[in-house]
């Protein structure tokens, strides 16, 4: 008697099959050897990191983390919401298979306390697969939820958003997957997604809901750093909350740059600025050593007398040590609203930093008179060139401040095929098939037109030869009417049909 053998196998559900109608390879890796990184700096995608950084920087100039001073809108509350599923996420897939009911009894602090031996790495590493296993099947799902309603653009968004939590063949995690994130940023605001008035919520609300999430991922799932430690990079993680918490800083400075260390003045602004508290996180990891010890960059630009130079140190190294590193660079996806398509100029945006001069020009009326004859006596030493490079940087300030409040932080992307990228149809339109009408104009009409205009040609100087006292302008004339002739042939059909 033959038995059948039964298999029980399970139907995928909906989020997986979206997932892989969905996840097409359209993205790139051009970045392949050092060689490359000259077609990365030359890129759009490069140019517009710049920019965003730079132009957000010069947006959260004296705006603290806990205040109501920025706008927080429908849409930018509906993104925050997705880190709230993520953050669930870690939970139900916990390295000692514990449920969510029992969180309380043996949960993360368990985990912290811990010491990471091979047992519990391989379980935080398995439990960390499967958290992103998960995250690739829902990630598509929930963005179409979360964004409005038939964006062309879920796919690139999902291929940054999954690729900035870390790597699952390395386990591990650094500014690599930072850069992945800002990528996904700057999407949402070429998109359309979000608008300028979303500018100081996406630095000081989206992206610390990013950094709150990853140094969770850090310590519950053991992931360790991409690269080996160097007392001379400003973090082996993230690098970004440095560069903008020193922004938020540079007006209205409550302390200066070397007080940072002062335990009062961390106390009273921790939860204010993006930089105190990441100083903060970064000296409970190296238990509380000196700064200068394991981050001696960071601890040299700390001790600048303001906070604009302190910004233009740490972008400095920020350019240098992590967007022209090969080792970071190597991993980065790029799609179609952040390509590696050459950028015409190369001329990447530069931020102004500092006190408005109508704040900073509040004095009392002797002070300005003597400020005054000094501003006399000085400007007779300076040359005219200097001057005029003086204007030039003060035309450029305020122009970036009125770009920076009435223009989103990045130009938006316009997309020439919006309607056939990854396989979104539009509910529009009742087939995507071509009419037949539309179909024999993709058949290049022009080279018709050009082998009935060589024909053509041949027949007016066969006609100029045996007849040559006729007349130059018949021939231009008749050529005219051809040409007339054809142009109205095609004039009712759309040559641009998809």
């Amino acid at each position: 008697m033959n038995i059948k053998r039964k298999y029980n196998v399970d139907d995928p559900t909906e989020d997986a099959l979206k997932a892989s109608i969905f996840a097409q390879q359209i993205y790139t890796k051009p970045v392949r050897k050092p060689e490359d990184l000259g077609k990365w700096r030359r890129s759009h995608a490069y140019s517009d990191l710049v920019a965003y950084i730079n132009n957000t920087s010069m947006a959260i100039q004296g705006h603290t983390q806990d205040g109501n001073d920025f706008i927080v809108s429908s849409q930018m509350s509906k993104l925050c919401k997705i880190f709230n599923w993520l953050d669930r996420l870690v939970y139900e897939c916990h390295p000692l298979g514990v449920g969510q009911g029992m969180l309380r009894c043996v949960g993360e602090d368990r985990i912290n306390v811990m010491e990471s031996t091979v047992s519990l790495r391989h379980k935080c590493h398995h439990a960390y697969r499967h958290w992103v296993k998960l995250v690739q099947e829902r990630v598509y799902s929930i963005l179409e939820r979360q964004i409005k309603p038939h964006c062309k653009h879920i796919n690139e968004l999902a291929q940054y958003l999954t690729r900035s939590f870390g790597s699952l063949h390395n386990f591990d995690y650094g500014p690599g997957h930072e850069l992945m994130f800002v990528f996904y940023l700057c999407s949402l605001f070429k998109a359309g997604i979000l608008g300028a008035e979303d500018t100081i919520a996406a630095a000081l609300l989206l992206y610390q809901r990013y950094l709150d999430l990853v140094r969770h991922l850090t310590s519950f799932f053991r992931l360790a750093p991409s690269y080996k430690r160097d007392n001379n990079v400003i973090d082996d993680r993230n690098v970004l909350p440095y560069i903008w918490g020193c922004a938020q800083l540079c007006r209205k400075q409550p302390f200066a740059p070397p007080q940072w260390e002062q335990p009062e003045i961390m106390s009273a602004h921790r939860k204010s600025y993006m930089l105190l508290s990441s100083l903060e996180h970064l000296q409970k990891t190296m238990n509380y050593a000196a700064l200068g010890v394991h981050s001696y960059q960071l601890w040299c630009v700390l001790s600048l007398s303001n906070w604009p130079d302190a910004y233009d140190g740490l972008m400095g190294t920020y350019v240098k040590s992590v967007l022209n590193d090969f080792c970071t660079v190597q991993d980065l996806v790029f799609c179609e609203m952040l390509s590696v398509t050459r950028q015409p100029f190369e001329y990447l945006q530069r931020a102004f930093l500092g006190e408005d001069k109508e704040e900073a020009s509040s004095l009392s009326t002797e002070d300005t008179d003597q400020s005054d004859e000094d501003e006399e006596s000085d400007l007779q030493l300076l040359d005219s060139r200097h001057l005029k490079a003086i204007k030039k940087k003060e035309m450029r300030h305020t122009r970036a401040q009125i770009l920076s409040a009435a223009c989103p932080p990045i130009s938006l992307h316009n997309n020439l095929r919006t309607d056939v990228f990854l396989g979104f149809k539009n509910p529009s339109k009742l087939s995507s098939e071509p009419d037949a009408v539309s179909a024999n104009v993709l058949r290049r009409p022009r080279l018709q037109s050009d082998v009935i205009r060589r024909d053509s040609t041949a027949q007016i100087l066969a006609n100029e030869k045996s007849n040559p006292n006729k007349k130059r302008t018949s021939i231009e004339s008749g050529n005219s009417a051809m040409l007339k002739k054809l142009t109205n042939s095609y004039s009712e059909q759309s040559y641009y049909t998809i």
